[in-house]
């Protein structure tokens, strides 16, 4: 965890910041990540990247396609690597005059940036947010300049996530880029190909529809809003009943909350007998893994889907569905598209943990009798469980 406590230890906080830090309370949503992935003032204008020319296309890719879409049909492309595809994609950055990489998070509503002292960002309001795990303060400042690929945007309000830089390998992981600049995007996440395109149709009656881009076997399915009116979500029918999910690749497991999880019946009874998981949410949260084989998402029927059910404020559609799959989150059309997952020996990138990382609580094990002429298989002075599996 990185949040350190000077911040929450300021007090010379002037009339002015206390009374922004209390408007921007009343839009406050959730947090999760390695520290929460904060979701604050949703009324605030998103962060508009300048634009610039296009890259060229791929070299790869047919003259009719940019990165597998109708190259006729977008216009102000950025693309950048994913450099991982198991726990929350990264993308390498510039924040000011370094770089580094940056963690991709749909629920976060601001730009989140980790500062490598006290002195790197303004502190400039107090904020009480709602996290995934529960309540939480942050401040407000201001990141001068933001570089992904080709795109720019000068003057981008951010949320301090703490202090100290985690680490993917050894370069440093400088913030989290959230729905304040992929929410002015049509943002296709290409697992399988590693990549992640931002990019705005081209008006005109010659382009197909949207839901065709993907291919016939893909599924359409309308954005939902959230309390606060961002379009991050989805409905997930399970059996007879449906639930919305948030659609966080920020998440390396769906997660359930237990409010969703007793709408689709689940009982205390039912989740004893399945798998410990502790979560890493900002504080740990201990929960149970839950199988089910009778998901419908959009034109899917009968999928299969491993959830986590935990002590938490919404319900994440995460990587463990994600990953293999091309998602298209069309934001300025309210529509999500994705492909069936593809068969792929080795996706997982240079992390395999993200924002948001589960993993397993107890290693489970099962009696079996002791092999013949053995009757001791545990010295005495040990204890017979073995270590969390990792």
């Amino acid at each position: 965890m990185w949040r350190n406590t000077w911040l929450t230890s300021l007090t010379d906080m002037d009339g002015p910041r206390i009374l922004r830090a209390g408007l921007c309370a009343m839009g406050i949503m959730g947090i999760m990540g390695i520290m929460g992935i904060i979701m604050a003032c949703a009324g605030i204008t998103h962060a508009r990247p300048v634009r610039h020319a296009p890259p060229p296309p791929a070299p790869d890719a047919a003259p009719e396609l940019l990165y597998g879409l109708p190259a006729a049909c977008i216009a102000h492309v950025i693309t950048a690597p994913l450099l991982t595809n198991s726990g929350s994609p990264i993308i390498p950055v510039t924040f000011n005059a370094m770089d580094g990489l940056s963690y991709l998070s749909v629920t976060q509503d601001r730009v989140g940036v980790y500062a490598a002292t006290t002195h790197d960002f303004p502190v400039e309001s107090i904020i009480d947010v709602q996290t995934i795990a529960g309540g939480d303060t942050t401040y407000t400042t201001t990141l001068n300049t933001l570089r992904i690929s080709n795109g720019m945007a000068e003057n981008v309000p951010a949320l301090l996530e703490g202090i100290g830089l985690p680490h993917v390998n050894d370069r440093p992981v400088l913030g989290i880029i959230g729905y304040d600049v992929l929410g002015n995007y049509d943002v296709l996440f290409d697992f399988p190909a590693r990549r992640m395109v931002l990019f705005l149709p081209r008006e005109g009656g010659a382009c197909p529809p949207m839901r065709d881009w993907l291919g016939a076997d893909s599924t359409a399915l309308p954005l939902l809003p959230d309390s606060t009116g961002r379009m991050t979500g989805v409905a997930l029918r399970m059996g007879e009943r449906t639930i919305r999910m948030e659609v966080e690749p920020g998440a390396d497991i769906s997660s359930l909350s237990r409010r969703d999880a007793r709408a689709l019946g689940l009982t205390s009874a039912m989740l004893r007998t399945d798998m410990h998981v502790r979560t890493n949410a900002g504080k740990i949260l201990n929960g149970r893994r839950h199988h089910f084989d009778n998901v419908t998402l959009g034109s899917w029927q009968n999928l299969g889907l491993d959830v986590n059910v935990e002590k938490t404020t919404y319900s994440v559609l995460g990587m463990n569905f994600l990953r293999r799959r091309r998602v298209l989150m069309a934001f300025p059309q309210d529509m999500v598209f994705m492909t069936p997952q593809q068969d792929m020996p080795d996706d997982r990138g240079q992390a395999t943990h993200g924002v948001l990382s589960t993993r397993t609580a107890i290693a489970r094990m099962v009696d079996t009798p002791p092999p013949a002429g053995n009757t001791l298989l545990v010295p005495t002075d040990r204890p017979a469980a073995g270590p969390a599996a990792p």
